[in-house]
């Protein structure tokens, strides 16, 4: 072979290599937030209370009325109640890690930016893809049991005459006659959902509310018509052992499904830093109450083997001579069925914008109405999607579909969480550090606060503890390296104990040598990947919500996570990779060439920035924090440090914030007009030593307080 050959073939390998290795970088590129982690062409006017609402009224929803009387009547009787706490516990682990990430970065997109920012795009791009399904198909499914239920209080004549008129056979999975009733119900709410978020917060907070008194109702009325001997009769409070409760758990967890949708309005928010958290954590609690309380009062009314599992609620009030009570409970059923649709509805197009303002998606799915700043295009084409797919298919095929991508995203999630505890600030994070003015400080300047400070700067995420000096050889990688590869190893060694756990219970049973020795080597694999993590040094100056007991709580998320997905039917695995054939296609003829994250973000810097939160201060508001040093260190040597505080008072009662900005907020920013202003006081004139163009003023003007929601007075 010639020389020239030879070098001919060379440099074809080091192009393929070269290319192979420009395509890898693609793939795992990451989303850079820089500093404009708060900056947003969406409105942003939920309260903390309409997020609370939002996420309540996704969760519960059909499944309050249906769900509950088929899983106690057909797998674990009165235990659904400990099934229905069980599942809601590693639902709010779940939840945990969706507000940490919630409010370190409150951007649209939920689990898919909290996966671009710390993974990498083509996996972000994957849970994303299964999210915007998910979403179309779980209003569909919503829309289809509403439609169901209209039917079955008209009697059945509505599906009568399109069973005559309209029939188009019995074709799996099409649906036996197209319901038309549920694709109207569909268009409508889509109708709504365009008009803004406002307007869809205010119609879910109305029919969240009646849900909830609806429910009140069923709790408080069962206390009336409780019969203890329900739990002790009839094989007793678990008849079917304890088996029994982990499988309805395993069903009974898809009920809390739904709190993601907080994420996906992040920024629409008007507090993040705080609004996210309280809405997640607040309405998995309600959740739970709501379900648990749901389903002990069901099987107290009625022995566990006499309920209806079409209608157990209204049966079940009918036998103890309360038959009126079935028609409050309609109203409460078509309202949660009706608030989970409208959440739906309102997340998915949120999660297509998200995308396209990332160019992974189509760039036009990425414009916002400049009147209702909401993305219209999705709504309507996403919209229309989810209706014609109710119209035509089955519920059951719907409901078959779903899951895996919630699943996934959970898991991701969790897994995420305990890579970036282990790594440095946020950009926007450490701008927010940056700017904090001097009085800031000294408010917390007791002995025991500046040792804690001191210990802070001192921290080095990523790195060996000291009390691991023996596994130093982890420090010769970058900081968090080792983390993010423990990580990975202890993901793997779950998903073999979830497979051994899972296909190998009767063997397990029966002691054979293979599965207890899985058990045991996956096992010890997933325990000594925990010590590894725990080894190193936390990120423990995070200035927003941060989840107890990382890497554990993190950890046992991922694994109840990865069981249930194998748990799931093997046609739902198929389903699911030909979606995600369809989605490659748009990845790699769109998505990985206009991608954002190839260069340097140049948007728009917002001027919101996140500063630490002392726990003293119970409220935050919007702040100018910016004042030039010379004003500051004047104001200090002066003795009127105080006069720095927007609003006078002194330290004890000044609100905190959870956001600080260098100057004004852009128009349209924040709508509303500010709730609070300081009355104009007089103040120094600006000095020739200040230098030109600083920001010293005169007087404090109504910028310099920019409240959000509704706060407290300004002290005059």
């Amino acid at each position: 072979m010639s020389s020239r050959s030879v070098n001919s073939v060379s440099s074809d390998s080091r192009g393929s290599s070269l290319l192979c290795s420009a395509l890898c970088a693609k793939l795992v590129r990451t989303k850079n937030m820089g500093l404009d982690a708060l900056s947003t062409p969406l409105r942003r006017c939920l309260s903390t209370l309409e997020l609370t609402l939002l996420s309540l009224g996704s969760m519960v929803g059909a499944g309050l009325y249906v769900l509950t009387g088929t899983v106690a009547h057909d797998i674990v009787g009165p235990g659904i109640v400990a099934a229905f706490l069980l599942a809601g516990v590693v639902a709010l682990l779940s939840g945990l890690c969706y507000a940490e990430f919630g409010a370190r970065i409150p951007k649209a997109g939920s689990a898919y930016v909290y996966t671009y920012v710390t993974v990498g795009e083509l996996l972000a791009f994957v849970i994303a893809w299964n999210m915007i399904l998910e979403y179309v198909i779980g209003a569909a499914a919503v829309a289809r049991a509403w439609s169901g239920y209209v039917d079955y209080l008209a009697g059945y004549k509505i599906s009568n005459w399109t069973n005559s008129h309209l029939s188009m056979g019995n074709i799996q999975p099409f649906a036996d006659s197209p319901d038309l009733v549920a694709c109207g119900l569909m268009l409508l709410v889509m109708l709504f959902i365009g008009l803004g978020a406002q307007v869809s917060a205010h119609l879910n907070t109305i029919l969240t509310l009646v849900n909830m008194m609806v429910v009140a109702f069923i709790v408080c009325s069962g206390l009336f018509l409780v019969d203890l001997h329900n739990w002790m009769d009839h094989g007793g409070f678990i008849p079917n052992g304890w088996k029994s409760v982990m499988q309805a758990a395993s069903s009974c967890f898809f009920a809390f499904v739904g709190f993601d949708v907080v994420g996906n309005v992040a920024e629409e928010v008007q507090d993040p830093a705080r609004g996210i958290p309280v809405a997640i954590c607040v309405s998995l609690f309600l959740a739970i109450f709501a379900y648990t309380g749901v389903s002990g009062a069901l099987t107290l009314m009625v022995p566990w083997t006499d309920i209806s599992p079409k209608s157990a609620l209204p049966s079940a009030f009918k036998m103890r001579g309360w038959g009126w009570a079935g028609t409050i409970i309609a109203v409460g059923a078509l309202c949660a069925m009706s608030a989970s649709l409208v959440t739906s509805l309102f997340a998915m197009p949120r999660c297509v914008y998200a995308m396209a303002a990332d160019g992974l998606f189509y760039h036009s799915f990425a414009k916002v109405n400049e009147r209702t700043q909401t993305p219209v295009l999705a709504t309507i084409v996403f919209g229309t999607l989810g209706a014609i797919t109710t119209m035509l298919f089955n519920l059951r095929s719907l409901v078959e579909f779903m899951s895996i991508g919630t699943l996934l995203a959970y898991t991701v999630v969790a897994a995420s969480l305990i890579v970036t505890r282990y790594q440095s600030h946020f950009p926007h994070e450490v701008a927010g550090l940056e700017m904090i003015p001097p009085w800031f400080e000294r408010l917390e300047d007791s002995e025991e606060a500046t040792k804690a400070r001191a210990r802070r700067k001192k921290q080095k995420p990523g790195r060996l503890k000291e009390s691991f000096y023996f596994l130093g050889f982890l420090n010769r990688y970058e900081p968090g390296h080792a983390v993010t590869t423990a990580v990975l190893i202890m993901a793997m060694f779950q998903v073999g104990l979830a497979i051994v756990l899972f296909y190998g219970i009767d063997a397990i049973q029966q002691q054979k040598w293979w599965a207890l020795t899985g058990v045991t080597v996956f096992s010890v694999g997933f325990f000594l990947s925990l010590i590894v993590i725990g080894a190193h040094q936390q990120n423990r100056n995070i200035m927003t919500f941060k989840v107890p007991f990382v890497p554990l709580f993190p950890a046992i998320s991922m694994f109840c996570n990865i069981y249930l997905m194998i748990a799931l039917q093997p046609m739902t695995w198929v389903r699911f990779g030909v979606w995600m054939i369809i989605g490659f296609l748009v990845y790699f003829s769109y998505g990985i060439r206009y991608s954002r994250a190839q260069g340097p973000d140049s948007g728009p810097q917002s001027p919101y920035l996140i500063v630490p939160k002392r726990k003293m201060y119970k409220r935050s508001d919007v702040i100018r924090v910016s004042q030039p040093p010379s004003y500051i260190n004047d104001r200090r040597q002066l003795g009127e440090e105080d006069s720095l505080i927007p609003g006078g008072g002194s330290d004890s009662d000044f609100p905190l914030s959870t956001y600080g900005t260098r100057s004004p907020p852009p128009s349209g920013m924040y709508d509303s007009e500010p709730t609070e202003t300081t009355r104009p006081r007089t103040g120094r004139q600006s000095r020739p030593e200040d230098s030109e163009g600083s920001e010293v003023e005169g007087e404090a003007s109504e910028d310099d307080i920019l409240t959000v929601g509704s706060r407290r007075g300004s002290r005059r």
